[in-house]
Parts: C-alpha cells; sequence; structure tokens
C-alpha cells in the first residue's frame, strides 16, 4: 500500500474533533496513524494568500499535494475546482471506493457497506450513492 499523507489540520478536524464527537472513522484514522498507515504531515508555512477562502483542513490538503505532487482525495467541491484549475491530480472518496471494488481489494458486499457508511456521514445525495451502486453491481457480483 502506498504512504497516505493528510495535514495537521485534517488530523485535527478528522480525529481530534471526530472522536470528542464520538464519530467511528476518527477511531478507524487514528488507528491507522498509530500502524503508520497514515502519517501526519506538518507543512511548513507557505502563501495562504495564494489560495481563496477555504476550510484550513482543505487549504493544507491542496498545498500538501502540491507539495508532494500527489493525488489529492478530497470531496468538497470548491477545494476540487481549486486542485483542477492547479493541476493537481485529485478524486473523491467515492471514486477511491470503486476503485478499490474494480481492483479487487474490497468485495461487492463491503463496497455496497462503504458506500451506505459513507452515505450516512456525508452530504452525498441517494441519487449519487444509488449510481456508484448500479456501476459496482457490472464489476462486482
Amino acid at each position: 500500500m502506498n504512504q497516505i499523507y493528510i495535514p495537521k489540520a485534517v488530523f485535527n478536524e478528522v480525529v481530534e474533533e471526530g472522536k470528542s464527537k464520538n464519530y467511528s472513522e476518527a477511531f478507524i484514522v487514528e488507528r491507522f496513524i498509530k500502524e503508520n498507515k497514515i502519517i501526519i504531515s506538518n507543512l511548513g508555512s507557505f502563501d495562504e494568500s495564494f489560495y481563496p477562502p477555504l476550510g484550513r483542513g482543505e487549504l493544507e490538503s491542496l498545498e500538501l499535494a502540491k507539495q508532494k505532487q500527489d493525488l489529492l482525495l478530497i470531496d468538497e467541491k470548491k477545494a476540487r475546482n481549486i486542485a483542477q484549475i492547479l493541476n493537481i491530480e485529485h478524486q473523491t472518496t467515492l471514486a477511491t471506493i470503486f476503485e478499490l471494488l474494480i481492483s479487487r481489494n474490497i468485495d461487492f458486499l463491503d463496497y455496497k457497506s462503504n458506500l451506505k457508511s459513507y452515505a450516512e456521514n456525508s452530504w452525498i445525495s441517494a441519487d449519487i450513492i444509488q449510481e456508484y451502486i448500479e456501476k459496482g453491481e457490472k464489476y462486482g457480483r
């Protein structure tokens, strides 16, 4: 598995704030950090004025992907648009889950379970989730 890097702001948002709200993904990400599957990357100073107003996590994620010249996993539409403008390779969580299915890293039941879990904890519409279930059925059954 390739190394996954997250900036400190994402750690704070996902793990620190998530644990205080008892979000299950916070504990999963924390475990992956302890297992060195996810590395917290402390960014040095960078020119924040280069970016339009964004949340701290999105801002640092864009900068980290730019510095490392690596794939950015991001769902927030404004940040995805900025990534595209800056030629930062990026994809959404749903696309990543789909890739895991077609590469046979997860089976169809895990795929559907992940989609369901993601839908329950995100802003994604039921139509988009259904679209990904149908796409997955072509590969996973």
